[in-house]
């Protein structure tokens, strides 16, 4: 893997740009809460792990001028003559018309169509406005899946009816450009995983739960903001180990929001909310350093973007690239105006350091970009970390699981198992990034043996079995 930095690096204080990011992370710092539709999210996801698409006819003038005027959208359109050829089928099949306008009121109703089969989330993926942010958060996953898609047929188990309007959308999907002859080809991705482990999962979960479509349809929007959570968090946690090489799963403490907080909890306390909160704050300004020195095209093709901490492996590699990213400190330095004394090292590694400090110094209470990292850090935490935090009192915000995210997760933990110890249950929530403190594990305990999906066969922790819900 060979180290690429810019070209291009500035090396005058007036070569230098304002802060971007466009790679690793979906938020940008204009967006404030509400930022994605997460239906649209969905089938960018299905998109990329089906390698499917929607092969749609030309939109007319008078369709085309109807979507300016925002009288329709293109996904209203799609879904108008995709009913009216459904229409035409069933009407061939049925002995009796009439009982069009009561399939038309099961399943073009109220989102039903989509509750059929993933592949029907294709919909979701017309641009519409406002859709660059989905296909944003939807590109975050993609690079994590990389190179994954579901290469056998999906166990679906249609009805009659259900099974005419599939055959109906098979007539419009076609395979997409990576797929050739059924097999994937290698496609570059914009992006290499910056984190290898939440990757792995997150292709093995997925994969679990697409041979169960029914079940993925039913959770597959919490199972995205599960992941979209868990990423964040361990995102944020694993940046300031940029020089400890691969990220692992970091301590990150979660109580059941059925249970009490206090003070004397101190892995939820040291290891919890504020722990991780605190490591927002690092998500933009190392992520945009890291972005700003690196190439997204080298000689007109797509350079695909390293994680900060492969990144520093490729520096101490090149001895020589230590006097440019020098001469960028020193620009960066005196265009933002900071008060740091840089290094001097010809270590590459100490002024990547050097860098990284003044793209955080950049952001500092007394500075003029301080607004916008507080702005940045908001909008993360409302989109991606709401549905796992509480206010407690006196102990302050904690991270939480509620019983139905609780559920989703033993289910992907024990994945193709029946059953599994459930030692090895709280193993696979940690190498998720889910920890658990003694207190919270005999509560999960007390909930599990409640839902009836455990098997006691002593008071040991050894003896006891969870089973899956599914």
């Amino acid at each position: 893997m060979s180290l690429m930095l810019r070209a291009d690096l500035p090396q005058t204080k007036e070569q230098v740009k304002n802060n971007t990011l466009t790679t690793y992370f979906p938020i940008n710092t204009k967006d404030r809460k509400d930022i994605f539709n997460w239906d649209s999210v969905l089938g960018y996801v299905v998109k990329t792990s089906f390698r499917k698409e929607l092969h749609l006819e030309k939109l007319s003038d008078e369709e085309k001028q109807a979507v300016k005027d925002d009288e329709t959208s293109e996904s209203k359109i799609a879904l108008e003559k995709f009913k009216t050829s459904c229409e035409k089928s069933f009407k061939t099949k049925l002995d009796e018309s009439e009982f069009w306008p009561v399939l038309e009121k099961m399943y073009f109703e109220n989102d039903q169509l989509y509750k059929i089969s993933p592949e029907f989330l294709l919909f979701k993926t017309i641009k519409e406005k406002g859709s660059a942010r989905d296909a944003s958060l939807g590109g975050m996953f993609a690079n994590q899946l990389q190179n994954f898609y579901f290469d056998k047929k999906p166990n679906n188990k249609f009805n009659f009816l259900e099974n005419e309007l599939y055959s109906e959308l098979l007539k419009l999907m076609k395979l997409s450009k990576e797929v050739i002859e059924g097999k994937l080809t290698i496609s570059e991705a914009s992006e290499e995983p910056y984190l290898p482990f939440m990757a792995k999962h997150l292709q093995q979960d997925l994969r679990f739960l697409g041979k169960r479509p029914k079940y993925l349809l039913s959770i597959f929007k919490e199972f995205l903001r599960l992941y979209a959570h868990l990423y964040t968090a361990q995102l944020a946690l694993n940046l300031k180990g940029w020089q400890k090489g691969e990220p692992e799963a970091q301590l990150s403490y979660y109580i059941l929001d059925s249970e009490k907080a206090s003070d004397e909890r101190y892995l939820v306390k040291d290891y919890g909310y504020n722990q991780m909160y605190q490591a927002l704050w690092n998500i933009f300004p190392y992520l945009s350093m890291n972005e700003s020195l690196q190439s997204k095209k080298i000689d007109n093709a797509v350079n695909t973007i390293q994680p900060l901490w492969v990144l520093a492996e490729n520096l101490q590699q090149t001895p020589s690239s230590a006097i440019l990213l020098k001469n960028y400190a020193q620009a960066f330095k005196e265009s933002r105006e900071l008060n740091l004394t840089l290094s001097g090292s010809e270590n590459p590694q100490d002024v990547l350091a050097d860098l990284l400090k003044l793209s955080r110094m950049q952001f500092g209470a007394k500075e003029s970009r301080h607004e916008i990292n507080k702005l940045y850090v908001k909008a993360t935490e409302s989109e991606f970390c709401s549905h796992f935090a509480q206010s407690r009192g006196r102990a302050g915000r904690v991270l939480v699981f509620n019983q139905d995210y609780l559920l989703l997760l033993t289910n992907l933990a024990i994945g193709e198992q029946e059953k599994v110890r459930f030692h090895e249950l709280i193993k696979s929530f940690q190498s998720r990034g889910v920890f658990f403190d003694k207190q919270s594990q005999q509560a999960l305990i007390c909930f599990f043996e409640r839902i009836g999906n455990v098997e006691r066969m002593s008071d040991s922790g050894d003896a006891v079995y969870v089973r899956k819900t599914i």
